[in-house]
């Protein structure tokens, strides 16, 4: 222990970032679950998850190692379910690996109108502005001139 009053400690609470919770990090990942679920599974956090990726490199790989196992365990089960089970893990496969399984983007679009001519003779046109305008007057909105 130093003699100058200095405490060699590390400030704040201590790190997870071991080779236990990384174990269980990439088992659950490599048993299917997404990233937020193998979090849980591992007692940490996404953010934390995210910081370690950014500052440990061999995390990204380990972790693409795991979904990949999870991948192939799913394709797998494809081939060998047949007719019976595919549509659960093709279903897993779409979610899980979004930009690799997206389903076609179909938009259709059905549109109708109807649309009438309204023809009126200047003398009812007229007609009509002279109501408007007793009623605009009627009302105080519009004075009289």
């Amino acid at each position: 222990m130093p003699t100058d009053g200095t405490d060699e400690r590390p400030l704040g609470r201590p790190t997870k970032f071991n080779d236990e919770t990384i174990g269980r990090l990439c088992t659950a990942l490599s048993d299917g679950m997404p990233i937020k679920g193998a979090c849980v599974v591992a007692g940490i956090g996404v953010t934390t998850l995210a910081e370690w990726r950014a500052s440990q490199p061999d995390l990204e790989a380990r972790m693409s190692e795991a979904r990949e196992h999870a991948r192939q365990k799913a394709l797998q089960a494809i081939k060998g379910a047949g007719e019976k089970d595919w549509r659960a893990h093709a279903e897993w496969l779409r979610l899980t690996f979004p930009a690799d399984y997206r389903l076609a983007n179909k938009i259709e679009v059905s549109a109708s109108a109807n649309a009438a001519t309204v023809i009126i003779t200047e003398e009812r046109q007229r007609e009509l502005q002279d109501r408007r305008a007793k009623a605009l007057e009627a009302t105080g909105l519009v004075s009289s001139k």
